[in-house]
C-alpha cells in the first residue's frame, strides 16, 4: 500500500515549512530511514527520512514552495504500484500540485459553521481584507493554511503586499548593469520577515559602553590550557561573555522577558541565544537554562551546539525558545555595531572587537583592551535606566571576571 510523504511537524510552533530539495528522484528506490528531503524551518536546514522503503514517486514539491504541516508532498509505492487515484486518496488536495493555484472549493459561510484556520493564517486574511469563510482550505478536515490565503489573494498580493515588500515594489532602481538577480527565499527571506518585524512593532532604544577585559583576557589565558584538555573545546571570550550575562541577567528580569498581548513575561530561566553564521545564514543556538551552569558547562553547550550547527544537525528545538541574544562579530573586526531584537525577547546584545585603547590611569597613559558593548532593548519593557544597570552590572562582572569560574 503506497504510503504517504508528509510536510512534518519538527516543532510545536511550525505551522508550515518550506521546502529546501529532494535528496531522491522520481522512481528512485528509497530505504526507510534514508535522508529523503530537506526543508527549512525557522532559519535551519533539516533533512527528514524516508517513512518507508519502496519506489519514491510522484514528487509534488519544489523548492522554495511553502507548504502547511501534514501536507502530501510524495508517495513511496511498493514495486508495481500505481500512484493512488483520486478515488482512493484519503483527502481530495492530493489532486492539486503544491505550487499550482488551487481550485475554490466549497466552504462554511458566516452562521453555517466555524472556519478551520491557524492564526498565521487568520492574521494574514486579516491584513489582506480576505473572508476566510471564501477560503478552501488544503488541512486536515479543511483547515486553512497560510499557503491557501496566498493561493486565494491571487493578484491581490501584487497590490497588497506585505511590509517587508512594499519599499521594494516602490523604490526607483539605479540605472545600472545589472548582475546576478538572487530571490528573497529560503533562510534569507525568513530572516528578512523576522528582522522587519521586529524593527516596526519594538520601539528600539541602544545603549552602549567600554569594558577593560585585561582581567578576562588573563582569566582566559590561565584556563585556556586545562580546559580544552578536559573538554576538547578552546575557552573564546564568547564563552566568558555568555557566562556573564547568565549571571547578571537573572538580577534584571524585564531584559530577560516577553511581551505577550497584554502580559509581560519575566522569564525564571536564561535560555541564552548565541547567533552563528553557518554559510552565509545567521543561527541562533540556544544554551538552556544558561543561569545554573558553570563557565565550563557553557563552554561545553556552545562549543557542542556550534559543531553541530555547522554540520547543520541543529534540531529545530535547539534554535527556538531563547529569551536573549549575545551576537559577538568581533572575530570580524567589527569594532560596535547595534544589532535588532530576536522577538520575542526584549533585548539583544551586540559585541564588538576587543581593541587595545590608550586610556589614563592614574595619570598615565596606558594601553588597555577595551570592548565595546551595545544593547538594544525593546522600550515598550525596558526603561533607559534599566537597561544602563544592566550594562553597568555587566561591566562590573567582566572587569572581575574570577567569580564566573
Amino acid at each position: 500500500m503506497a504510503t504517504e510523504v508528509i510536510m512534518p511537524k519538527v516543532d510545536m510552533v511550525m505551522d508550515e515549512g518550506t521546502f529546501v530539495e529532494w535528496l531522491k528522484g522520481e522512481g528512485d528506490t528509497v530505504e526507510k530511514g534514508e535522508p529523503l528531503f530537506v526543508i527549512l524551518t525557522d532559519k535551519a536546514n533539516i533533512e527528514l527520512e524516508a517513512p518507508a522503503s519502496g519506489i519514491l514517486a510522484g514528487l509534488r514539491a519544489r523548492p522554495d514552495d511553502v507548504i502547511p504541516v501534514s501536507e502530501v508532498i510524495a508517495y513511496i509505492l511498493e514495486p508495481g504500484e500505481a500512484l493512488p487515484t483520486a478515488e482512493t486518496r484519503p483527502t481530495a488536495p492530493a489532486e492539486v500540485p503544491i505550487a499550482a493555484e488551487p481550485r475554490v472549493a466549497e466552504a462554511p459561510r458566516p452562521g453555517e459553521g466555524k472556519v478551520r484556520a491557524t492564526p498565521v493564517a487568520r492574521r494574514l486574511a486579516a491584513e489582506l481584507g480576505i473572508d476566510l469563510s471564501q477560503v478552501a482550505g488544503r488541512g486536515p478536515q479543511g483547515r486553512i493554511h497560510k499557503a491557501d490565503v496566498l493561493a486565494f489573494a491571487g493578484p491581490l498580493r501584487e497590490v497588497t503586499a506585505p511590509p517587508l515588500a512594499a519599499p521594494v515594489l516602490h523604490a526607483v532602481l539605479p540605472e545600472a548593469r545589472r548582475g546576478e538577480v538572487v530571490p528573497l527565499a529560503g533562510p534569507r527571506r525568513i530572516i528578512a520577515e523576522r528582522m522587519a518585524h521586529s524593527a516596526s512593532t519594538a520601539p528600539h532604544i541602544a545603549l552602549s559602553l567600554r569594558v577593560d577585559m585585561s582581567e578576562a583576557a588573563r582569566l582566559r589565558d590561565r584556563l585556556l590550557e586545562p580546559l580544552q584538555q578536559k573538554t576538547g573545546y578552546r575557552l573564546s571570550f564568547t564563552t566568558i561573555l555568555a557566562r556573564a550575562v547568565a549571571a547578571v541577567l537573572p538580577q534584571h528580569p524585564y531584559l530577560n522577558s516577553s511581551l505577550h498581548g497584554e502580559e509581560i513575561i519575566l522569564w525564571e530561566d536564561v535560555h541564552l541565544g548565541v547567533a552563528t553564521s553557518v554559510e552565509e545564514v545567521l543561527i541562533v543556538p540556544v544554551i538552556r537554562e544558561a543561569q545554573r551552569k558553570s563557565l565550563e558547562q557553557i563552554l561545553v553547550a556552545l562549543g557542542d551546539l556550534t559543531e553541530r550547527a555547522r554540520a547543520r544537525r541543529l534540531t529545530p528545538a535547539e534554535m527556538t525558545g531563547s529569551t536573549f541574544t549575545l551576537s559577538n562579530l568581533g572575530m570580524f573586526g567589527v569594532e560596535s555595531f547595534t544589532a535588532i531584537i530576536n522577538p520575542p525577547e526584549a533585548a539583544i546584545l551586540a559585541v564588538g572587537k576587543i581593541v587595545d585603547t590608550p586610556v589614563s590611569v592614574e595619570g598615565e597613559i596606558v594601553l588597555r583592551p577595551l570592548l565595546q558593548l551595545t544593547l538594544s532593548a525593546d522600550h515598550r519593557l525596558v526603561d533607559g535606566v534599566a537597561a544602563a544597570r544592566f550594562l553597568a552590572d555587566l561591566k562590573t562582572t567582566l572587569e572581575n571576571p574570577y567569580l564566573l569560574i
